[in-house]
Formats: structure tokens, sequence, C-alpha cells
């Protein structure tokens, strides 16, 4: 069975390799933050959560569903749009 952070992990190396900055928390409940490297005051922390069936999901720190931890490049995707609806492109 895979862990959270093995999940988070694979989250944060894709996350990394698309140019955002990633910062990992493994104790109490483990999480990434993500932000620019051009705006590092605006950021989103995203952990996993079971999701309907036992399936783990990705969850923004609002609470919303991301994607399926099975899709990671999704997940890298929909981090990617909401730090920009943020403000915090990579290249703001």
């Amino acid at each position: 069975m895979v862990t959270d952070v093995e999940h988070l992990e694979r989250l944060a190396a894709a996350l990394d390799a698309a140019g955002w900055t990633v910062g990992r928390r493994h104790e109490g409940t483990p999480l990434v933050r993500v932000s620019s490297p051009k705006a590092p005051h605006i950021g989103d922390s995203v952990r996993v959560k079971d999701g309907v069936g036992g399936v783990p999901w990705f969850v923004s720190s609002c609470g919303d569903p991301v994607a399926p931890c099975h899709d990671v490049r999704r997940a890298c995707a929909e981090v990617g749009e909401l730090l920009e609806l943020f403000g915090a492109a990579q290249g703001a």
C-alpha cells in the first residue's frame, strides 16, 4: 500500500520538475507546500485524503479535490492552474 508521504513525494517531484518551489512537511498531517519562485508569498498546501471508495486524492488547502493520487500529471497541472489564478505564475 502506498503511503500519503509517498503520494506527496511523487507530486512534489513533478511540481519541482515543472518549475514550482516545493516544501515538504512529513510530521503531523503530511503535506506539500507549493509556490512560485517569483512570488513565494503566494502558494497552496496539498495533502492526501481518501475519496469515494477509499481512492486517495490530492486535496488543496481549501479542501477542494485536485486529482486522484494515481494521476500525478493532472494534479501537477491543476495546482499550477490554481496558483496562476492567484497570480503566482512562474514567469510573474
